[in-house]
């Protein structure tokens, strides 16, 4: 998913909603300084992304905070 498809993908929501993300067995408010830019191997056929090694391609991606 690009920015672009997860803004259209938003505007689809109720535009007052508050967003939440998963933390562990709880759930946290999302902040926007929760959300980093961070350089991540090419994402897999299998749609995994590796973080960053030496040996492979890397590209930017927005990341949300998880587990």
């Amino acid at each position: 998913m690009t920015v672009s498809e997860l803004i259209d993908a938003l505007k689809t929501y109720k535009q007052d909603m508050h967003v939440v993300y998963k933390a562990y067995s709880e759930h946290c408010m999302l902040a926007s300084t929760d959300l980093v830019v961070q350089e991540l191997c090419v994402a897999r056929p299998d749609g995994w992304v590796e973080n960053k090694r030496g040996d492979k391609a890397t590209v930017n991606y927005l990341v949300f905070p998880g587990n």
